[in-house]
């Protein structure tokens, strides 16, 4: 966690935790997924040493946007990571929920800014370089911890993390030489789409929904 969150927790700590384990509750946040373009035959290229190396180098630097836009890294699949805006402190009024949205579009940017630096340090180094997609959705969760005594996860779930992970992995053929592709549906971009440029790709059709999620690229 940043040490703001930490902070937090810390202050409200009576009424996060239940016992020993963290209160289940109901929130809206903001979640974001990204994943490396062609990232298994890629690793299939590499040794062991030198993939978990070039790997941490990149989780290193885009954990670091996410924790500076006040994001929580829920896990890492992979090399794909699932961060969420808005927990695990709840966000009970529609500016804190904006500002989450904001920033995990904001961090998003700041990750394909710094990728491009990765890329040119990597060519130099005779590593691969690579590109990643990002997809975002804002809407309601359901939190808490789940697991045994000895494995105990505190997790994120609901249609939003769904929606968010079929943005980050919806037609990978969209926008396919930007180093960084950013996917917004529409309730993020209800919250943050007038402090970006961002134009609409399609509408995305959901099994179990009766309409569909508008699907905005962010060019800036």
């Amino acid at each position: 966690l940043s040490d703001q969150v930490a902070e937090e927790i810390w202050e409200q700590r009576e009424e996060f935790m239940d016992g020993r384990r963290p209160r289940p509750h109901k929130l809206i946040a903001t979640v974001l997924f990204t994943d490396i373009q062609g990232f298994t035959p890629l690793s299939e290229k590499m040794e062991p040493h030198d993939l978990m190396s070039w790997l941490n180098e990149y989780m290193e630097v885009m954990v670091g946007e996410i924790s500076r836009y006040k994001g929580v890294v829920n896990k890492y699949i992979g090399d794909a990571i699932m961060a969420v805006f808005g927990i695990p402190i709840a966000r009970t009024n529609e500016s804190e929920i904006e500002e989450d949205a904001v920033n995990a579009v904001n961090s998003a940017i700041e990750m394909g800014k710094v990728l491009a630096r990765l890329n040119i340090s990597w060519e130099k180094r005779g590593l691969p370089s690579i590109r990643m997609r990002v997809g975002i959705y804002t809407g309601p969760v359901m939190v808490g911890s789940v697991g045994g005594a000895n494995r105990l996860e505190y997790t994120v779930v609901g249609d939003t993390v769904n929606i968010a992970s079929r943005l980050e992995s919806y037609d990978k053929q969209v926008d396919p030489d930007n180093t960084c592709r950013i996917l917004m549906g529409d309730t993020t971009y209800k919250y943050a789409g007038r402090q970006f440029a961002a134009e609409l790709l399609t509408q995305l059709p959901l099994k179990g929904k009766k309409e569909a999620v508008s699907i905005y690229r962010v060019s800036g």
